[in-house]
């Protein structure tokens, strides 16, 4: 078992474009928000790795 302590989580954003191409205008065509910050892509990536992790941080508000 691992366990990770993030203090200062944060989120990361992604969006998704079909394609850049210069002088364009870019729209996404998709979004995604995942839970980020040190501890917790470590324990993202220990779970990937198919072991058992706990990731302990603060969460609040709307997105948490």
């Amino acid at each position: 078992m691992i366990l990770t302590v993030t203090p200062n989580p944060s989120l990361d954003r992604t969006y998704e474009v079909p394609s850049l191409d210069r002088g364009e205008v870019i729209r996404a065509t998709g979004e995604r928000m995942d839970p980020g910050g040190k501890g917790v892509n470590v324990s993202r990536a220990v779970a990937a790795a198919g072991r058992r992790t706990v990731a302990v941080l603060p969460l609040g508000g709307a997105p948490g």
